[in-house]
Parts: C-alpha cells; structure tokens; sequence
C-alpha cells in the first residue's frame, strides 16, 4: 500500500479547513465565492470536499460540546487528520502491467484479484469512498471482493460497474467486451443514456456510438484455459492477439487483409499451427522474413 503523497495530504488538509471555515458565523458572500471557484477549479477539490462532509457526518455525533472557538479549531485539525489517516489506510494509486507472452495474477488491497492477460496495462485507483480501475489496454478477469465502496473499471468510452460479480474485460482499439461469470454489472457510456444491465453467462461489446445487444457466454474466459475463441473476428483482431502472446511479430502485407474474417478455437501457444490454419481456410500465404512473419494475399 502506498502512503498517501504530500499532494494528497495538502488537498486534504486544504478541503478540511475550508469546511470548518464555512461553518464559521459571520461570513461573507467574498468568501463564499472564492470557496465556489476552488470547488469547481478541478474535479478531485469536489471528492475531496465530498468525502469531508461524508466524515463530518461521523464526527458530528462524537464527543460533548466544546466552546465555538476550541471546537472549531479542534474540529479541523480532527478534519484533516482523518481525512490524510483515510487515504493512508485505503487509498492505492498505482499501475500494474504485463509484457508480451506474460500472465501474472494481482491481488489488490481489498482482497479482489485480477488475473492479467499478456501485453495488458491497468491503472489502479483506490480511495476511501470508491474503487476504480482503468483499462489502458488488454485483457483481464476480476474477482471482485464485497465492500461498500463501489467498484468500477473504465475502458475505452465506457465505464463497467460492479454489482457482485466475476467478470472478465477485453480492449483493443476503443471496442470493448465484456462476460460476466457470476452475478451482473452495468455498463454506462460517457455518452450518457439508461446504464446497461449485463447478467451472469452474458457478454457483450460496446463502442463510443453503443452497446451491442447481450448474447450468450462461456463458462469462462477461452484465454484462462491457454484457448483463442474467434467468433467472426477479423484478421486484424487475431494478430493482434498473436502478437500480444508471442514476441515474434505477425504483420499483414496489406491493409485489406484485416478485414477477412475468422472462427475458431485454437491452443493459444501453438503459433505455428494457427498461422497454418489461417493459410487453410483464408487466401494467405505465410512468410518468414528477418524481423517478422509476412500474411500474404495468395
């Protein structure tokens, strides 16, 4: 777990005392501008001051009065050391990743376990009041572990919320998928709309411009049992996955070769005999050169 930054602690140090100051009789319509322009001057003064008011609905109940002045300084130096002891004891803010050919296992602060694909990036972000991943690129399975900060995982132009679930998350080139194993998730698009429900044993696909309609799922994930599933995938999807799992490069002689389409199941580290089945079905040769292996057009 990382300590909490010295940027973490002045912001919370910094909504801390503009809380107490709120509270102060007397105040001015000065003061109370200059605190609507630090709320809106960046999104995390809003958390920040979100997640004070959350905790002053705790400390409010505690202890006997004390004289206004005592109390207001004993309250926001109270404040402010909660609020840095919050982000000390839950906030994680760091990045996890895997190379090409590489698999790896992570378990988070909370307990939850990520079972990273190769060649995937995360970026985790925890804080006391919400758990957040974002998916740069790739592949990977959460086992998500009960809390009541929601847990959420970003990727491409959409946002993947848990409800209680297993579910496993794919990325690549702004088209996401989603399979959900056990219970269910739902999906908002920044573009707004009504959230999209996903049950367990659905998968679906989603783009800036919607959300596919869901069907029908396996059991798990074809990748955690060393399988690629293509259902209708183009060219360009299966080199990418090729090349994720395997260091040498495939790489198409022309662009128009990516849109072939291809299904199947294959072992994912048998390179050789997918690429020999991919010269069977479609009008490919395969070629060696120095640096990479050529598709051509036949």
């Amino acid at each position: 777990m990382n300590p909490p930054s010295a940027k973490t602690k002045a912001l919370a140090e910094e909504a801390a005392a503009w809380f107490v100051r709120l509270r102060r009789p007397g105040l001015d319509d000065a003061e109370r501008r200059r605190f609507e322009q630090w709320l809106a001057s960046a999104p995390e003064h809003r958390r920040e001051y979100a997640c004070i008011e959350r905790l002053w609905g705790s400390l409010d109940r505690v202890g006997r009065p004390a004289p206004r002045r005592r109390r207001a300084a004993a309250l926001a130096a109270a404040l402010a050391a909660a609020a840095v002891l919050l982000h000390a004891t839950f906030a994680v803010d760091l990045r996890e990743g895997t190379k090409i050919g590489e698999l790896r296992q992570v378990v988070l602060q909370d307990g939850t376990v990520v079972e990273l694909d190769a060649d995937t990036v995360l970026d985790i972000d925890y804080t006391p009041w919400r758990r957040r991943i974002t998916l740069e690129r790739g592949q990977a399975q959460f086992r998500v572990a009960p809390g009541w900060r929601p847990f959420s995982v970003r990727a491409g132009d959409g946002t993947v919320r848990d409800i209680g679930t297993i579910f496993n998350v794919w990325e690549e080139c702004g088209e996401v998928r989603v399979a959900v194993q056990q219970g269910e998730v739902e999906i908002d698009l920044d573009a707004g709309g009504v959230p999209h429900r996903l049950l367990a044993g659905q998968q679906t696909s989603y783009r800036a411009g919607g959300v596919d309609e869901p069907r029908r799922a396996p059991a798990a994930p074809a990748w955690r049992s060393n399988r690629w599933l293509f259902e209708g995938a183009t060219l360009g999807e299966v080199v990418s996955e090729i090349n994720r799992l395997h260091e040498r490069p495939v790489v198409l002689s022309d662009a128009s070769l990516a849109r072939l389409r291809v299904s199947g199941v294959f072992e994912r580290s048998d390179r050789a005999g997918l690429l020999r089945a991919l010269a069977l079905a479609l009008p490919l040769r395969v070629e060696e050169t120095l640096d990479a292996t050529m598709l051509r057009r036949r």
